[in-house]
């Protein structure tokens, strides 16, 4: 700064920015970022000037002033991500109201971290202040998947520059803390170039006044950005405004920018395909809830990378991905996913790449004019999916170490291709009002809305649309884990009825069982009416509805009565699921006739009793129990009481039940099949104590309350300080969240029905 008058008047304008603006910076505990730079600050507002010539060199030069509130007392230096090799010349210069900085890299190790020791102390935690850093240099070299900031030509030999950030390579050319949790709240960039060139950037353009040979272009974007989004673009652009598109009463407008040599019948394609992006404005606002950055932009430009990236408000595309309906539909769908919510690290990325890959089905679906069924697109997303079996979508710490580690082969499939797979069994299985509510939801969630999400973030929002579904099994099995289930299994026919019983097995073999939804399209003899079924395959033993929410796990079959009489069967025609199998039909029922199963608490402990017929003759009767409604062990052989007539009648009385809560079911023989019975349940009163696992915890925690009547419950983690630093809602008995951003210590979780505290009980976090 070059006054302190400046200085604060510059405050005063960000203090009143931030009001108007209601995007509230979460509280960063700690630097979240990979490199771990920025640690006792929260970054509120770049400015960025800078001056780029493409016709003379790559150069950059320029200023960087970042503006931040202190989350620690005794600020005496602060971390800034910048590439050493490029920028540590003389050029560089911090200053702190006006007064130059001591700076300095790492000699070894993670040397790409500046750090800048201040002349005097922020004392307070919580001061907004500001950081300026002059600097100058080129930056790298394409390395591998790491881009960053390029210079090359146009086919007319027209010089550009352009950047691509992600995931790393923001550093190497502007500083910056690179952490998607720590999003600045406001972003302007003021980019001077030669009077030819015209810049495309975030935001709204505001001035492009010419001053002699060169222009200066003004760009301010009002919302929260990653800093791996923030993204430039200097060529000698053509433009096209293509109007607006109204989006919840806000006239969006639409913008492309194309290089000099697109022109004829490949500018024209290209226009009419990215138009189509108009209607997937409205459709996907319809579907996850009003395009995020309405009061700036959507629009798309030319860069000099081989396809797309979702730079927030003006994604950057390749000439091929202009002309390429599924890259369009992606980097806008980015716009949601990826861009308002961002994934909290790079492990979670598949946040934004699964539901991105997905929506492209999507965009086909809901628009027919793009001439692609959504069952096509899908085959190759499920056919690269299930042949990615040894990756997990979640990736590792080691996968992110740089871009090179995130962008292999195998990540990127498991990340784009399951990922998208997992978001289309989502859907099959919560059905289409459910899971849409769902996204919109996590799009507009207090604790995420332009901000950052795990995956325990998304599950949260999944799980509060159905009443007391535990979507962990799933989420552990297909995000945590890896293989790829194949399906057998027999169906019964008896009239408009028809009965299924499915068998999973997995490749590799070994891997465990993975619960998951099979839909199964069932036809009658001339295929003229059908209808498609979603069973959730709980267990192995453990098949439920699902399709409209998810009904409870029950026997290892299922039973449905149709319009129709059904003919054909086929496993997942429309790729909606990871299931791939056949099924074979067989001539007898698959059920024994269950006429009753009831379990009650008496003196001498839990007594259990079935009534059932069977045109086949019994064998035994096991009894199994469970402490959670899956894991089933055997409890004992029922007694049997008597027989009347066709109905014999069986009893078991369990003298050592689990604590608060046992699950039960008979598992019955014949001659030549098992059957099993529904679950029942025996349960002690309630008492006002909650549950939390694990306990210590590092990444995820699990709270368990009362709920039974299922109202809205709030549940909050409350710090050592006595500060909430999570908050959110539910109706169901559990919630799911990720405490990996929390510094180590004693935390308190308590519900609030009604505005009371119902329960409450402590936790240790682990780092």
């Amino acid at each position: 700064m070059k006054s302190k008058s400046y200085f604060l008047t510059a405050l005063l304008f960000l203090s009143k920015l931030a009001i108007a603006q209601h995007f509230n910076s979460p509280t960063v505990l700690s630097s979240t970022g990979n490199s771990g730079t920025g640690a006792n600050i929260d970054v509120v507002y770049y400015r960025c000037d800078w001056t780029i010539d493409p016709s003379v060199s790559k150069v950059i030069t320029g200023t960087v002033t970042t503006y931040f509130k202190t989350t620690t007392a005794n600020v005496s230096s602060l971390t800034i991500d910048l590439n050493k090799a490029s920028f540590n010349n003389v050029s560089l210069v911090p200053t702190y109201h006006g007064i130059t900085c001591a700076k300095s890299f790492p000699a070894s190790g993670s040397v790409n971290i500046l750090t800048i020791t201040l002349p005097s102390t922020i004392v307070t935690s919580g001061t907004l202040d500001s950081i300026s850093i002059a600097y100058s240099g080129t930056p790298p070299a394409v390395s591998g998947q790491a881009e960053g900031f390029q210079r090359k030509q146009d086919a007319n030999l027209n010089w550009y520059i352009y950047t691509l950030s992600e995931s790393y390579e923001d550093r190497d050319w502007w500083p910056c803390k690179a952490d998607m949790q720590d999003k600045a709240d406001s972003l302007d960039i003021n980019l001077t170039v030669p009077n030819t060139y015209w810049v495309a950037a975030n935001g709204k353009l505001v001035d492009s006044a010419i001053n002699g040979a060169n222009r200066t272009f003004k760009y301010k974007h009002r919302y929260p950005i990653a800093s791996y989004l923030v993204a430039i673009g200097v060529a000698k652009y053509n433009r096209q405004y293509r109007g607006s598109v109204n989006i919840a009463g806000k006239n969006v407008p639409v913008i492309y920018y194309t290089f000099p040599d697109m022109t004829g019948g490949t500018l024209t394609t290209a226009l009419a395909r990215m138009d189509v992006s108009k209607t997937e404005l409205v459709e996907f606002s319809n579907k996850y809830g009003p395009y995020p950055f309405a009061d700036e932009k959507h629009g798309y430009y030319q860069f000099g990378w081989g396809g797309g990236m979702e730079h927030q408000t003006f994604s950057a595309m390749s000439a091929g991905s202009m002309s390429s309906w599924s890259v369009i539909a992606h980097e806008l769908a980015h716009q949601w996913w990826g861009d308002k919510v961002s994934f909290a690290t790079w492990s979670h990325l598949w946040l934004a790449e699964g539901f991105a890959q997905y929506s492209e089905a999507l965009a086909a679906e809901l628009i027919p004019a793009i001439g692609v069924t959504p069952a096509s697109h899908l085959s190759s997303i499920k056919t690269t999916a299930r042949a990615t079996n040894t990756t997990p979508v979640l990736l590792s710490a080691a996968s992110i170490a740089n871009s090179n580690t995130i962008w292999t082969t195998n990540n990127d499939n498991a990340v784009y291709k399951r990922g998208a797979m997992i978001v289309s069994m989502l859907r099959s299985m919560l059905g289409d009002a459910q899971f849409f509510q769902g996204c919109k939801d996590y799009q507009a969630d207090p604790l995420l809305a332009y901000k950052s999400a795990t995956t325990a973030d998304l599950q949260r929002n999944m799980e509060n649309q159905m009443s007391g579904v535990n979507l962990t099994p799933f989420f552990n099995a297909w995000v945590n884990g890896s293989g790829t289930p194949s399906y057998t299994g027999n169906y019964y026919i008896t009239g408009k009825r028809i009965q299924f019983r499915l068998t999973q097995t997995m490749s590799p073999v070994g891997n465990p069982f993975m619960p998951m939804p099979v839909v199964v399209k069932i036809a009658n003899s001339g295929g003229t009416i059908d209808t498609s079924v979603v069973i959730y395959h709980y267990s192995p033993t453990q098949l439920g509805y699902a399709g409209n929410g998810m009904g409870p796990a029950g026997d290892d079959f299922i039973t449905y009565d149709l319009s129709f009489v059904p003919v054909t069967i086929t496993v997942d025609p429309d790729n909606k699921t990871m299931a791939t199998g056949t099924l074979t039909s067989v001539g007898s029922p698959l059920s024994a006739n269950i006429l009753n199963f009831a379990a009650t608490k008496t003196m001498l402990g839990n007594q259990l009793n079935l009534s059932l017929t069977s045109n086949e003759p019994i064998e035994k009767v096991v009894l199994l129990k469970s402490q959670n409604g899956t894991d089933f062990i055997d409890a004992g052989l029922m007694n049997k009481i008597n027989t009347q007539g066709q109905q014999s009648n069986y009893q078991f009385t369990d003298v050592l039940p689990y604590s608060k809560l046992t699950f039960y079911r008979a598992r019955i023989y014949t001659t030549g099949n098992v059957y099993y019975s529904a679950i029942v349940k025996v349960q002690e009163a309630v008492n006002n104590t909650i549950t939390i696992s694990p306990n210590p915890a590092a990444d995820v925690v699990n709270i368990s309350f009362a709920n039974a009547t299922r109202e809205k419950v709030t549940v909050r983690v409350i710090n050592a300080d006595g500060k909430v630093v999570i908050e959110s809602t539910t109706n169901n008995n559990f919630i799911h969240y990720d405490i990996s951003n929390l510094s180590a210590g004693i935390y308190m979780a308590q519900a609030l029905q009604n505005g009371q505290v119902s329960a409450a009980g402590k936790f240790v976090v682990r780092q």
